[in-house]
Parts: structure tokens; C-alpha cells; sequence
């Protein structure tokens, strides 16, 4: 960047120096033509426009000056020249060479280390970003260090780039020449160790004779630390106090230096509290009276939240030689439950509202939802929310009522005066009437004074103008008593110009196609610089996955016009991923899982993204496992020819082992996915399907619609509507989820399935207190027409219906006795999460309850024939969802199946 100011000031100076020859022979020197040349070849249109100096105009040094700084603003340009030929008639030339961008950066010579642990620690150079030989000599050094940290010293590293063919990309190598790596001879101690050295080198991986890599041993020195804070040494130091190496042997000699400090002992009497509340507090130096202070507020608080609601604490310090022992005396009192809470002495809120505001709601036999330690914040929270609607001196005091073991909380609320905003008013606003500004803010008149609130305003607004397409808006608020509790509260608006888009330059797409990009704009030129436009179009240009930067920057031509300037980034175009895990041929009936049959199961997905420059992708996806083979084949774009959907066009064949039958399946099918709505929560996916099928085994009596060995074949109109309202797709805590589907199959040129299905979903996650978590699934399948066993609904199993097997709910055949599916299906499963040990945060207890069943016929559905299953089981939270192990009962099991199931599965349930 240095480099390139210096340039533009001799190119000024020239420029100058040439102004003024001109000068010299006349004054009104004219602007004949003006070229740009980009890389040696005529430059584009995008970029003329970026150039204020126009033909016809005089010759100015100052538009000049203004049109450079407007090209490097881009950043696509690394150096800028300005070539002037004529005297009275001016030919300016702008000869501009492009910087190069960095399309990948490669590493040779250092097999041993992760390619992506080098790439985390080169800054300076990396996918996308500009390549300089400033940058390139920076990310040397940054790799050079990086390969330090592992081990490789004094690297002979040689930096260079090659240009990619017909664009402006470059591909970055670091070749590493030669290593240097040393043994580690010797490891010692000094300070005061305290420990025996054996301990210490137990902590740690560097050992003698092994490499000496530094990272390794930053981490080596943190477990040691950690030994010494495990025995209240919570201040304790270990460092590098010194490495010695021999380059005659590439050994090294280590030596680490260990400060223990004080050794501080935590003691708590009377109450069974985790020290671990306690410890962090003084693992840095405090003054003591703070930290016994924020000791005794932690013991407290726990012991709230436990229902001893009026326990105290009692705390002192004592000091032995080199030890501080920081006792807490803790006097627990009587532990209680606590009632329905009450207000009293307010007028402002009424007490449903103010639960509303605070989050709290009456307590449920066995669930209270409220605990001591919230309880006692309440207060605070109470005034805070009275302050917000202008009761500056509002007082809540706390107070309870015996009632048995039990006691009922009263807040006594003290709500003091409130201030009122008398008069608001908008100065120098001309753009918009008060009216429209008024309704984009909190404050109004009458209404209560907050001063944040004003505060908060003043954000609204300016966003509200930006919004609007107007820059350079300053807001101010003057604030005027005018009598005791009222205020005037006027808003001082300088406002700014009405920006035009002008232009909109587009940069960095290599692959994709203009068409592409332009469709996701919400913005075009000649429209008003909508600040909202603008991020919404960053937001879909985002959201298409193909870009692994999209920058917008704002470039001002005059007051009331900007050109709008597109920096694309363009990521990785094909993917390869696969994946392995385990699965037992059949479901465990027992604690006994490791004498099932184990075997391996697999997948893998090879995907090229951004075909033809049109953001679609192309995807071949295989499974194998012990039930399944498939092979799906996927082409997919975001948009149905103009209509924005997501639209897949898939080709598969598949073979899958169900517990009555086997098929054999190959068909393509058209979908569609569309979000809509107010938040866009709702989805539509549409389809049409068509497939064929053979059943390569059938276990149970075979129908006119079921021939064994007979294929089938299925042409489907499909349609969903899906809502999803979870806080986490994964691991919901809250919300809920709906989804409902109908499928039709049509007898279409002799195709012989004909039948409709529908199938509707509703689950709903509600938080009982803030650990406890009760949840409910209700799935309902209807079917009517001639429906092939594989179409027919089934249930049983670990998602579903906990107190069978997979498959094994409902109707069966009298000789075979497996099941035969139904044309209707109901289920409803309930659940209660809750923790088992504080301290295992992941960890939960489950309780769950599942009734339902599979019906031959609609007309068999009966609430009395519904199943029943209860059970218990273990939650271990995982990014992907719960690792779960559950232990169903079915008291109603028929003859010949077990009352008792075992399963054992990963991820969200049903």
C-alpha cells in the first residue's frame, strides 16, 4: 500500500508539471477523448464510468485526481497511470494493471504437516485474497514462524506465483527447500517444584529422544500448569525458561521454570457446594474482601437455586507459612418450595402482563419454573423494566409468606413518579413528513421518558434513512424539562442527499455467469441506495454458496449519486466427502449389545458446485449398509427457470432390506423447494415422481397387488408444507415443528399403482424450568387406493415406537407373522428431559411414553386398539444431535415378541 500512494504522488506531480506547460500556451485546455487500457487492453465500460473526466470538459486536475482514488477504491487495480498528450485538445489515457488475486496457495515439502493447520497461521496470503509481493514476502515470514511452531527450523523457503491463463488470478507456492528439525536431550526443572520431575514428564507428551516441536510443548505446559492449580496452586506459573541447541548433535536442551505462588485451599462448612464455584475466583491476584465477597454471592446463589432460600454465609481468611485458607462458614437454613409469586402495590402493570415481561409464569406441580436464585434477581429486574417506561425512582422490595413448607413470594412495588415525554417534535426534517418518522420509533408523546430509549431512537432513524436511500444524515436529540416530570424531546435532523445508484460494478467472477449474479440484486441502477436493498442482495449473492467472499462497497461519485462496487470471491468447486460407522443386523432385545453382529456401514458424496457459471451443482451420493445400497445422482439449481426455487432433478436406484420384504427401486423425480411467509419460515416442496419397483423377497402372503418378483411402477404428484420454529434443528430446547405431506399416485400409461397418502407431523418442545424440557410428537398417515407394501405405512423401532421392533407395530401375517403395513397410521410420543449430575451438563435422564399404532384399513381405527409403550433412557448432547440409549417396555406385547427393548442410536429422535 505504501508503494502504491508513492506512485499516485508522481503521477500527480506529472500531471502537474504537464497542467502547467499547458498552462503556458492556454488556459481553457479542453478534454478531447479519454481512454482507459487495462492490462494493455481496451478497458471496460463498468470502469469508464468510474472515471469523473468526460470529454467535452476542462481539463482538471482535481477530477483527475478525484477519478484515481475512485479506480484504487476497487481494489481490482494495483497500479494506476495517467498518460496526457496534447496542449489545447487533451488526450488523457488511464492505463491501469489489475491485481492479481490469489485462486489457491500451496505448500511443498512438508507432507508431515496438515496442509489446513498451515493455512490457519499464513494471514497475510490466502484464497482470495490480493497478492502483492509485499504480501507474498509477509506470509514468508508468517509460514516461517508457523513451521517454527511445529518443529522445522530455519526453513529455506522460496515464495512464488504463477498467473492463471486469461484472468487475473495467480496460484501461490511456497516451496520449503530445506528443514531443520532437533531431538530433545534433555528435559529439567527449576524454581520451586514441589513435585517430583517424574510427575511433571508424566503431564507431558515431549519426551527425551523424541522431535522438539514447540506447539506441543505451549500445550505440555498448561497440563503441568494444570497439576499445580489441581492442588491449589491457582496461581501458579510454569514457563520456557530456556532452550540450549546443539547443531552438532540437532539436539536441545529444555528448561521450564516453575512458580507455584501461594497455594490457596478453599474450605465450605455446613452445605455441600462444588469448590470448583469457588476456585476460579482467586486464580488471579484480588483484593481478598472482593473475593470472599464473590464467594459468598456464588455459595448463595447455589444454594437458592437448591430451595434453601435463606441461607447465609460467613467468611474469613487464614493464613499458614506459604498457604491461604479461605473458609466460608455457610448456615443453610430451612430448604422450601416456592409458591405462585404475587405483586402488590403497583398500578402501571397489571400482574399478567408484568409475568409476560418478565418471563415468569405459575408453577406446575413437581416443575416449578421458577428458582431461588432467579427469584432474588427479580427485584432488579422489576425496576429495570420501570425505568424503561419512565419511572426513574421506581423500589421493589422482596418478601415472603409462610405456608407450610412452602413459602409465597410477594414483590411490594414502590412505582414513584413517572416521566412523560409532553411534546416530540422532528427539526429540519423535509424529506419525510413527521407522521412517517414517528412511527419508526419507541418514544412518543404522552408516552414514558427513557433517555436510552431516546438514545435508541436516534439509531432508528438514521436507519430509517439509509433505508431510504439517503447518505450524510446527522440526528441529534435536545432534551428540555419544560415542567416537573415532562420533557420536550426534539429531534435535530441535518439530513443528507437522496443517493442514486449510477452504477453497479461487478468484479471476481471467474466462473459464474453475470445473468447469475444480477437475478440475486435487489437493487438496480437508477434506484435510491436502499441501504436494506443493498444488504439483502449481499445476504442472497451469500446464500447462493458459491462465493466465499462477497464485499459491497459504497463508492461516492457526487452528494446525490454512488456507484456500487461488487467484489466476488469464488470458492471451491468440487467436494468429496465420505464417511463410516457401525450397525448390527438386527435391533438389540437386551443389555447385551456387544454379542450383536457388527459390521461396517458407509457413505460418500462427490459434488461440482457452479456448473456452466449458473450456481447449480451436480452430486452422486452412495450409501452402503447392511439394509441398504443406494445410489442417488442429483442435479440442482436455485432457481425453475425465472421462478427463485430451489430445484432438484434426481436419479436413483436403491435396494433395501425392510423387515417383511425386500425391493429393488430405480426412478427420477423433480422437486422443488420454496421458503415463504412473513420470516420466510414456511416451506413448500413440490414434486413429481416416477419409479419403479420389483420385490425381490415378500415374507407374508402375496395379494393381487404384492406378486412376488412382480414389478410396479409409480408416477406421483408429491407436495409439503413444512414450518419450522425450533431454537435448534438439532438439539431443540424450544418451539415447535409441523410438516405435512400428500402424495398422489395416477395409473398414467398403464402404471398400476393408484392410491393417496397423506402424512402430517407436529412436534412441540417446551422448557418446563431451565433444565427440565417436556416434548410431544403426533404423526397421523392416512392412505386410500391400490398401495404396494412398500407404500404402505409401518412404525416400531428407536424413532417411532419404543416398544418394538423396527417395523413391527400394527397388523401381521397369520402365517409368517411378520407385518404387512396399514393404510393408517397414528402416533403420539411424550418425553421428559432431565438432568441427572449438575456438573455433566450433557448428560440427561429421559422419560418417555409412546402410544399408537399401524391399521390394515382407515376403517379399523380405533383409540381402543392403540399400543402403549413406556421407558427410561440416557441423553449425551452432541452438535449432531443426542447419542442416545433407551430401554422401552410393552406391557401389551403379543405372544412370541419381548416385552423389554434395548436401542441404542444418534441423532434428533423421530
Amino acid at each position: 500500500m505504501k508503494n502504491r500512494n508513492v506512485t499516485v504522488i508522481l503521477l500527480l506531480v506529472a500531471v502537474c508539471l504537464s497542467n502547467s506547460a499547458a498552462a503556458g500556451e492556454g488556459r481553457d485546455a479542453l478534454i478531447e477523448e479519454v481512454l482507459v487500457q487495462i492490462d494493455g487492453r481496451p478497458g471496460g465500460v463498468d470502469i469508464e464510468k468510474l472515471i469523473a473526466v468526460k470529454p467535452g470538459e476542462l481539463f482538471s486536475l482535481s477530477k483527475i485526481n478525484y477519478s484515481i482514488k475512485q479506480v484504487y477504491k476497487t481494489g481490482l487495480f494495483a497500479d494506476v497511470q495517467v498518460l496526457k498528450a496534447g496542449t489545447e485538445r487533451i488526450q488523457l489515457t488511464f492505463v491501469l494493471t489489475s491485481q492479481p488475486v490469489s485462486r489457491s496457495v500451496h505448500f511443498i515439502g512438508v507432507d508431515s504437516i496438515p496442509r489446513r493447520r498451515l493455512e490457519n497461521r499464513v494471514y497475510s496470503l490466502r484464497q482470495g485474497s490480493p497478492y502483492t509481493k509485499e504480501r507474498l514476502e509477509k506470509a514468508r515470514e508468517e509460514l516461517t514462524r508457523a513451521l517454527r511452531e511445529e518443529g522445522i527450523f530455519d526453513p529455506d523457503i522460496r515464495g512464488y506465483a504463477d498467473r492463471v491463463p486469461q484472468s487475473t488470478q495467480v496460484d501461490v507456492f511456497f516451496d520449503i527447500q530445506s528443514t531443520k528439525t532437533y531431538t530433545v536431550r534433555d528435559i529439567r526443572f527449576s524454581g520451586s517444584i514441589l513435585f517430583p520431575p517424574e510427575k511433571l514428564l508424566e503431564k507431558m507428551g515431549t519426551r527425551v529422544g523424541r522431535r522438539y516441536v514447540p506447539s506441543n510443548l505451549t500445550r505440555d505446559i498448561q497440563r503441568v500448569q494444570e497439576l499445580y492449580f489441581d492442588e491449589d496452586y491457582r496461581r501458579a506459573e510454569v514457563r520456557l525458561q530456556r532452550q540450549e541447541f546443539d547443531e552438532a548433535s540437532s539436539g536441545v536442551v529444555l528448561t521450564l521454570e516453575v512458580i507455584p505462588h501461594e497455594r490457596i485451599v478453599v474450605h465450605v462448612t455446613g452445605a455441600k457446594v462444588p469448590l470448583e464455584l469457588i476456585k476460579p475466583i482467586w486464580a488471579a491476584e484480588i483484593f481478598e474482601e472482593w473475593g470472599l465477597d464473590e464467594g459468598e454471592a456464588k455459595i448463595i446463589a447455589h444454594l437458592r437455586k437448591k430451595g434453601f432460600l435463606f441461607a447465609s454465609v460467613a467468611s474469613s481468611i487464614e493464613r499458614r507459612e506459604n498457604e491461604i485458607h479461605v473458609v466460608h462458614k455457610v448456615n443453610p437454613g430451612r430448604k422450601v418450595g416456592i409458591g405462585n409469586v404475587d405483586f402488590q402495590g403497583m398500578s402501571y402493570f397489571t400482574p399478567e402482563r408484568l409475568k409476560s415481561e418478565l418471563g415468569i409464569e405459575d408453577n406446575l406441580p413437581f416443575f416449578p419454573r421458577l428458582d431461588g436464585a432467579r427469584l432474588f434477581e427479580l427485584p432488579l429486574e422489576i425496576e429495570f423494566l420501570y425505568q424503561t417506561q419512565g419511572f426513574p425512582e421506581a423500589e421493589v422490595l422482596l418478601q415472603f409468606e409462610w405456608q407450610g413448607n412452602h413459602v409465597k413470594p410477594f414483590f411490594y412495588i414502590d412505582e414513584g413518579r413517572q416521566e412523560i415525554v409532553a411534546r416530540l417534535t422532528f427539526e429540519g426534517a423535509d424529506l419525510f413528513p413527521p407522521t412517517e418518522l414517528l412511527s419508526r420509533i419507541s418514544s412518543m408523546p404522552d408516552g414514558p421518558f427513557y433517555q436510552p430509549t431516546v438514545q435508541q431512537d436516534i439509531e432508528k432513524l438514521l436507519n430509517f434513512y439509509r433505508n431510504q436511500g439517503v447518505r450524510g444524515t446527522d440526528i441529534r436529540a435536545a432534551v428540555e424539562m419544560v415542567e416537573e416530570d415532562r420533557f420536550n424531546v426534539e429531534f435535530q435532523i441535518r439530513e443528507g442527499k437522496r443517493v442514486v445508484i449510477q452504477d453497479i460494478v461487478i468484479s471476481g467472477h471467474q466462473v459464474t455467469r453475470l445473468s447469475t449474479i444480477t437475478r440475486e440484486l435487489r437493487i438496480n441502477r437508477g434506484d435510491l441506495a436502499r441501504h436494506a436493498a443493498i444488504r439483502e442482495s449481499k445476504r442472497r449473492l451469500e446464500n447462493l454458496g458459491i462465493f466465499s467472499e462477497v464485499r459491497i462497497e459504497e463508492i461516492q461519485l457526487s452528494p446525490e449519486s454512488m456507484n456500487l462496487f461488487i467484489r466476488l470471491n469464488e470458492g471451491q468447486r468440487n467436494y468429496l466427502s465420505a464417511g463410516l460407522g457401525l450397525e448390527t443386523a438386527t435391533a438389540p432385545e437386551s443389555v447385551d449389545v456387544w454379542n450383536e453382529d457388527v459390521r461396517l456401514r458407509g457413505t460418500g458424496e462427490v459434488m461440482r458446485g457452479n456448473l456452466f457459471g449458473s450456481a447449480a451443482q451436480l452430486s452422486l451420493v452412495g450409501q452402503l449398509s447392511i439394509r441398504e445400497r443406494r445410489v442417488v445422482a442429483s442435479w440442482q439449481q436455485p432457481y425453475f427457470f425465472r421462478v427463485p426455487m430451489k430445484t432438484y432433478l434426481s436419479s436413483w436406484w436403491e435396494r433395501e432390506e425392510r423387515t417383511s420384504f425386500q425391493y429393488e427401486r430405480q426412478g427420477i423425480s423433480l422437486s422443488g423447494i420454496r421458503a415463504f411467509g412473513g420470516n420466510q419460515d414456511w416451506t413448500l416442496i413440490t414434486g413429481l415422481r416416477y419409479a419403479r419397483t420389483k420385490l425381490l423377497e415378500l415374507e407374508i402372503e402375496e395379494n393381487e397387488i404384492d406378486r412376488q418378483f412382480f414389478p410396479y411402477s409409480t408416477t406421483s404428484l408429491e407436495g409439503s408444507v413444512i414450518r419450522d420454529r425450533r431454537d435448534d434443528p438439532f438439539n431443540p430446547t424450544t418451539g415447535y415443528f409441523f410438516s405435512t405431506a400428500l402424495e398422489w399416485a395416477y395409473p398414467l400409461f398403464d402404471i398400476e399403482s393408484d392410491f393417496l397418502k397423506l402424512f402430517a407431523k407436529y412436534q412441540h418442545y417446551i422448557p418446563i424450568r431451565k433444565d427440565v424440557l417436556f416434548s410431544f410428537t403426533t404423526r397421523l398417515g392416512l392412505g386410500s387406493g391400490r398401495m404396494p407394501i412398500p407404500e404402505r405405512f409401518f412404525a416400531g423401532g428407536s424413532n417411532s415406537f419404543r416398544g418394538t421392533r423396527y417395523d413391527q407395530l400394527g397388523p401381521d401375517d397369520p402365517i409368517s407373522g411378520k407385518p404387512v403395513g396399514g393404510k393408517a397410521l397414528f402416533l403420539v410420543n411424550f418425553e421428559l428431559v432431565v438432568p441427572i449430575f449438575p456438573q455433566l451438563q450433557y448428560l440427561n435422564a429421559v422419560l418417555f411414553y409412546d402410544k399408537g399404532n399401524v391399521f390394515a384399513r382407515r376403517a379399523e381405527f380405533s383409540i381402543r386398539s392403540l399400543a402403549d409403550a413406556v421407558g427410561i433412557g440416557l441423553r449425551y448432547r452432541t452438535p449432531l444431535g443426542p447419542v442416545r440409549l433407551e430401554l422401552g417396555w410393552n406391557p401389551g406385547a403379543r405372544p412370541g415378541q419381548s416385552k423389554t427393548m434395548v436401542f441404542i442410536t444418534i441423532g434428533n429422535i423421530f
